[in-house]
């Protein structure tokens, strides 16, 4: 999605307080240039202008020894850029390493040969020590997301290791890592889209037995086993999504009963996109020995948060001009059959949720000019409801019109472009 060069230079310039770099790491980009946007689509705006205090402020002292977070104010208060109400995006988060992109380092076997390794031969106590009593450090990244309009909570793990050592079960080494992953499926962005993000670092040196073995995989594992299936987040998407982000929260935090957190929290709005990350996070752990000692602490990665570039249809790949979506490949099946939540489709919601069987009946036998226009705005507006953008809602209804449940009568009466607005926009779409 985006050049790995660009991520990891726009990292540390972001660091530096410096500009962006290039792709070849040499001068800073072109500003954004705001776009033409698409007949019907909102138009581009200026952005508030934010400056940062220019003012020397020194810290007394660094109270989260662990977590460095830094928040992008180029990206998140972007004067000009894409506009973001009435798109999709989704939340991404990648490595800023340079050995995970580096594969053909591995290729050669060049990759990492001056790193010092992790060495389970130190960590690991002997037999007497295992009897006399048992043993467990985990240490875990987590960064989650509230958003707002649509409400999603979304918690990913990004980085997990692990050391359990009793006299039941022998020892256990468990680290854990990701490299790249979206936080959220796609969403819509309305005009009041807020996101909260928190990045927290949680630590764990406990002296009974708990399962600490495989934290990240076991915990992103169970909650992707509850987590919807759907490419959208709709309102029917949404308590899953919500429910797989607790289970995993609730989970860590069961884990570390006993632990030291740290936390930071940034809260912005969503209205421009920008391809900058929004959110840099750098990360160190703790030496094994004691989670307390902050001198032993060493660099265990990097990760950017981006919002992944916006699409105008989550129905169409396609679009006409870059902002438009092109629906001609697109059939009215395939449009009524996209899922919207377990085990519901788009004309499972359109003629099953919406109350409009004794509309259909009349207007399949009288083709009633109003009663079209009652239901071609009852599907635009449900529709809308459950999160699709104005474009979407509008070829859900021309498929719905498409449908088994309307005679050629109602259709026709349905499709006219002076029925309701969803038809206007459908037609204009289709010129």
């Amino acid at each position: 999605m985006k050049n790995v060069a660009l991520m990891a230079v726009s990292a540390f310039a972001l660091a530096a307080c410096s500009t962006t770099p290039d792709r070849a790491g040499n001068a800073p980009p072109p500003a954004p240039v705001a776009e033409t946007p698409a007949p019907g689509s909102p138009a581009p705006t200026t952005r508030r202008v934010r400056t940062v205090p220019s003012a020397n402020i020194e810290l007394g002292k660094d109270y989260l020894p662990y977590l460095d977070v830094a928040l992008n104010e180029a990206a998140v208060y972007a004067e000009f850029g894409s506009m973001l109400q009435d798109r999709y995006t989704r939340i991404q988060i990648v490595t800023l390493l340079p050995d995970a992109y580096n594969t053909q380092g591995l290729i050669d076997g060049t990759r990492r040969q001056n790193l010092e390794s992790r060495n389970y031969k130190d960590e690991s106590r002997g037999w007497l020590s295992r009897m006399m009593g048992s043993k467990s450090i985990t240490r875990t990244l987590v960064a989650e997301f509230d958003i707002a309009q649509p409400d999603i909570k979304a918690t990913e793990a990004l980085f997990s290791a692990s050391f359990s050592s009793n006299r039941q079960e022998g020892e256990s080494w468990s680290t854990n890592e990701s490299i790249a992953l979206y936080a959220t499926p796609y969403f819509k962005v309305g005009a009041n889209t807020t996101i909260e993000a928190k990045v927290r670092m949680q630590l764990a040196d406990q002296r009974e037995r708990v399962t600490s073995s495989n934290v990240l995989g076991a915990l992103t594992t169970a909650a992707n086993a509850i987590a919807p299936a759907s490419v959208l987040v709709t309102s029917f998407t949404a308590p899953r999504i919500m429910e797989a982000s607790n289970f995993l929260d609730n989970s860590v935090s069961t884990l570390f009963g006993q632990s030291i957190t740290e936390e930071s929290v940034s809260s912005f709005s969503v209205q421009t996109w920008s391809e900058q990350p929004i959110i840099v996070i750098d990360a160190q752990l703790p030496d094994d020995d004691d989670i307390t000692d902050t001198k032993g602490r060493g660099n265990v990665g990097r990760w950017a948060v981006y919002l992944d570039e916006p699409i105008p249809s989550i129905l169409s790949s396609s679009t006409v001009d870059g902002f438009t979506p092109d629906f001609t490949d697109v059939t009215s099946g395939d449009i009524l059959a996209f899922k919207v939540g377990e085990d519901l489709t788009v004309y499972d919601y359109v003629f099953s949720r919406l109350d409009l069987a004794d509309r259909i009946t009349n207007l399949n036998a009288t083709g009633d000019t109003d009663i079209a226009r009652l239901i071609c705005s009852r599907i635009d507006r449900g529709l809308s409801e459950i999160g699709f953008n104005s474009f979407d809602s509008a070829a859900g209804v021309w498929a719905a019109a498409q449908s088994d449940q309307f005679t050629q009568l109602a259709a026709g009466a349905i499709l006219n472009a002076e029925t309701c607005e969803a038809m206007t926009r459908w037609q204009t779409m289709r010129r």
